[in-house]
C-alpha cells in the first residue's frame, strides 16, 4: 500500500524531437493492456516494466501512476533509458514525480476564473483590469512554471468585447504572453483573430512582427519546428515583414513544414529578396530516396509550387499522378489562411 494511503504519480510530460513518421504514428496510447495502439518505445517500456506501468500517453506526453515513490523512480529511469535508444530525451523542466492526492488546479485557476474584467462600456476600467489580470497570471506562472497558467489567462479573455481604447492593451498583454511562453502562441493568435473581428479592430503589425521575431530567433537554433511554424504562419496570415536575421535562422532548419511556410513567406514578401537561402532544402529533396523518407512532403510540395525543382516527383508513378491531378497538402492562399485563423482553438 502507498504511504499514508496516497498514490504516487509520475508525469514526465516531456516534448521530444520527432520525425514526421513518428508524429503521424503517435496518437492516444493506453499503456496498460492495450498494446495494439502502442509504439516501439511503448512496447519496450512495457517489456521492461511488466505489471508496473499504468497510465497513458497522448502524442509525446506520458502520465503514469504507481503505488510508491520507489516504483515511480524506477520506471522513470527505465523511461529515460528506453527513449535514449530512440535518440529521444525527456524534458527535465516538465518531468516530475508528484505525490497524490493533489488539487486538479492550483489556486491560480480560481483566482483567474473569478477575476472580473469590466466590459467595453468602461474602457479605462477594462484596460486597467486587463493589466491586473495578466500581471496576476505572470506572477502565478512564475510560481507554477509547470502549469498552463498563461494559456488559461488567454482563454479567460478570448470572448471579451474589447473597447477601442483598451485594444492596444489587450493586444500587448496577449503578445507579451506569447513572447514569455511560446506554447501559448496558437491560443494568442486565435484570441487576437476572434477579438479583432468581433470588435472590428486592426491587429497592429509591428508588435506582432516583434513577437514572431522573438519566437523564431529563440526556437529556430534549437530546431523546434512547432514554435517557428506558428510564427511563420502568423507572418503570412497578417502580411508581416520580418528581418533577414530570422530568414537566416529559418534557412538552417530541417523541418518540412517550416521549410514550406518559409518558402511561401519568401514569395509573399515577408523577407527582403534573397533573405531565404533554400540550398539546405534543395539538398534534402535531391536525395534519390527522398519520396520514401521523412522529407517527402517538402519534395512534393516544393516541386508542385515551383519553389524547388527536382526530378523525383516526376519519375515516381504515384506522386506524378497526384501532381497531375492537382493534389496538394499545403494551402497557401490568403482565403485558406483566413479560414484557418478562424478555426484556431485554445486547446492547441
Amino acid at each position: 500500500m502507498p504511504k499514508n494511503g496516497r498514490e504516487q504519480f509520475l508525469s514526465p510530460a516531456g516534448r521530444s524531437r520527432l520525425s514526421s513518421k513518428d508524429a503521424v504514428e503517435r496518437s492516444l496510447s493506453i499503456l496498460h493492456n492495450d498494446r495494439a495502439r502502442s509504439t516501439a518505445a511503448d512496447e519496450l517500456l512495457l517489456s521492461r516494466c511488466s505489471g508496473s506501468v499504468r497510465g497513458f500517453r497522448y502524442v509525446d506526453d506520458y502520465e503514469l501512476s504507481f503505488a510508491t515513490i520507489s516504483e515511480a523512480e524506477t520506471v522513470l529511469a527505465e523511461v529515460q533509458g528506453v527513449l535514449a535508444e530512440f535518440e529521444l530525451i525527456l524534458n527535465p523542466r516538465k518531468t516530475r514525480i508528484v505525490e497524490l492526492p493533489r488539487a486538479v488546479d492550483g489556486p491560480w485557476a480560481s483566482d483567474i476564473s473569478r477575476f472580473h474584467v469590466r466590459g467595453e462600456d468602461e474602457p479605462i476600467g477594462q484596460r486597467n483590469d486587463l493589466v491586473a489580470l495578466f500581471s496576476m497570471a505572470f506572477d502565478a506562472a512564475s510560481s507554477s512554471p509547470e502549469d498552463y497558467v498563461l494559456k488559461f489567462a488567454v482563454a479567460r479573455v478570448q470572448n471579451l468585447q474589447v473597447h477601442p481604447k483598451a485594444w492596444r492593451t489587450f493586444q500587448n498583454c496577449l503578445l507579451g504572453t506569447a513572447t514569455a511562453d511560446s506554447s501559448t502562441f496558437p491560443s494568442v493568435l486565435g484570441a487576437l483573430q476572434k477579438a479583432s473581428r468581433a470588435g472590428n479592430h486592426d491587429v497592429s503589425k509591428l508588435p506582432l512582427a516583434e513577437a514572431c521575431e522573438s519566437i523564431i530567433l529563440r526556437h529556430a537554433p534549437r530546431q523546434q519546428g512547432s514554435e517557428v511554424a506558428w510564427a511563420l504562419w502568423a507572418a503570412a496570415a497578417w502580411d508581416l515583414t520580418l528581418s533577414d536575421a530570422t530568414a537566416k535562422a529559418v534557412s538552417e532548419m530541417d523541418d518540412n513544414v517550416v521549410a514550406l511556410l518559409a518558402l511561401h513567406c519568401d514569395t509573399a514578401g515577408v523577407w527582403s529578396p534573397g533573405g531565404i537561402d533554400p540550398q539546405r532544402w534543395a539538398t534534402m529533396v535531391a536525395q534519390p530516396d527522398v519520396l520514401h523518407s521523412e522529407n517527402w512532403l517538402l519534395a512534393y510540395e516544393s516541386d508542385m509550387r515551383g519553389w524547388i525543382q527536382g526530378s523525383a516527383v516526376h519519375q515516381h508513378p504515384g506522386f506524378s499522378a497526384m501532381r497531375s491531378a492537382g493534389v496538394s497538402f499545403f494551402a497557401s492562399s490568403a482565403e485558406s489562411v483566413g479560414r484557418l485563423a478562424e478555426q484556431i482553438r485554445l486547446t492547441n
